[in-house]
């Protein structure tokens, strides 16, 4: 990345997600890196100090401009092809200039760093065995002379890109993994909100149905006693009689529907179950989870508890996708007054799903404010925090 005027460019091949922080200790290592290897060459002549130079600012810039990193060391390559003088202490900073290419997430920049490191081996070791210096006698090299000069190159140049290789198909399984672990928690996710409308669709039915045949009763009866209250008032004391037998009987039906939702201990033991499977299978996906929890969470309304439980899930499953699994994620849940529930965790340079289109910070802002509460999902100085607050008797709800 360099500044032209006040536009930035960015090289097209630069590592995606690159912090500046990383960017910054590529610098500071390329920097010591280019001191070191020029005062090492001083007495050396004009090309061990111009090599170390080019190949120290192509470590410098190996993530953040591979493109720039490549014509360095490419040219670096070609003036020591010229003039013949190899300068060896730089030449092995390649293996960390093919590391990079080989860990880039460009298929086609690993490969072609892999045809130039076994072709630049060839040509290296033929350089190598003519430059002025590595031994008096010029002449009457043999084939294996060359073969086994290049294959310590091959080893420096093409080892290098192995290992990187090597790290960024492990990279790759690992994403593979994890991002199979966050299609079973989006499907998982899909079916609780499935089942939870489905409880829904028959809470309402049932309401409809008790509440619905009730009232017409009792229109009926009520609509029958205002008319024949002068005729027949005994008929009409047994219509009010009715309607009175009709309420009732709807009251405790409906008293029976709300003790149903209102199944603490069902629902709390269900969440805790459900709780412990959530974070085994983060856990499994490659998650270091801290949780800490006080207060009696039975003490606490079934609704608190599920959008607890759901404002958790999409947190950690937010985590997983963004945040940076070297680094613990610390949930506490605090039951002694309403809900507190924090969840933390730390960005990642390279998130497994990019992006977002927010709709999961929407459902969990929603969510709470089904209980009266509230929440909020921030960024703060190391990481990304979702913190939900539900009172233990929020004003206007019963």
């Amino acid at each position: 990345m360099m500044m032209i005027g006040k536009h930035r460019v960015v090289d097209p091949l630069a590592f995606p997600g690159l912090s500046r922080r990383s960017a910054i200790g590529d610098a500071v290592v390329g920097l010591l890196s280019t001191v070191f290897m020029v005062g090492a060459s001083a007495g050396l002549g004009a090309t061990a100090t111009v090599v170390s130079a080019l190949v120290g600012v192509a470590v410098m810039v190996r993530r953040s401009a591979p493109s720039l990193m490549m014509l360095l060391a490419l040219v670096s390559a070609l003036i020591q092809v010229i003039t013949f003088d190899v300068a060896p202490g730089p030449s092995l900073l390649y293996a960390v200039l093919y590391y990079t290419t080989g860990n880039h997430p460009d298929f086609r920049v690993r490969r072609t760093a892999l045809v130039v490191a076994l072709v630049g081996s060839l040509l290296a070791a033929w350089v190598y065995l003519r430059a002025p210096g590595v031994d008096e006698v010029t002449t009457g090299r043999s084939l294996s002379d060359y073969v086994i000069t290049f294959i310590g190159i091959a080893v420096l140049l093409v080892g290098g890109w192995t290992v990187g290789f090597i790290r960024r198909q492990r990279q790759s399984v690992e994403q593979a993994r994890i991002a199979e672990q966050i299609s079973e928690l989006e499907r998982r996710r899909l079916l609780d909100l499935y089942d939870e409308q489905a409880q829904r669709s028959s809470l309402a039915r049932d309401m409809h149905d008790l509440v619905a045949h009730s009232l017409a009763v009792v229109v009926a009866q009520a609509e029958g006693a205002r008319l024949i209250l002068d005729v027949d008032p005994d008929e009409a004391k047994l219509a009010l009689g009715t309607i009175a037998d009709t309420a009732r009987e709807a009251l405790a039906d409906v008293r029976g529907v709300l003790e149903e939702l209102r199944s603490t201990e069902s629902t709390a033991d269900h969440a805790r179950t459900d709780r412990d499977q959530l974070y085994a299978r983060m856990r499994a996906a490659g998650m270091t989870l801290q949780s800490t929890q006080v207060g009696d969470e039975d003490a606490a309304s079934p609704l608190a508890v599920r959008v607890a439980f759901a404002v958790l899930t999409e947190a950690l499953t937010n985590a997983l996708k963004y945040g940076d699994l070297a680094r613990t994620v610390d949930v506490q849940q605090d039951w002694t007054d309403g809900c507190r529930l924090t969840v933390h965790n730390a960005r990642s340079d390279s998130p497994l799903a990019p992006g977002g289109a927010g709709h999961g910070i929407r459902g969990m802002v929603e969510r709470a404010e089904l209980t009266g509460g509230t929440l909020t999902s921030a960024a703060t100085d190391d990481g990304w925090q979702v913190e939900l607050l539900i009172p233990a008797r929020p004003e206007g709800f019963s």
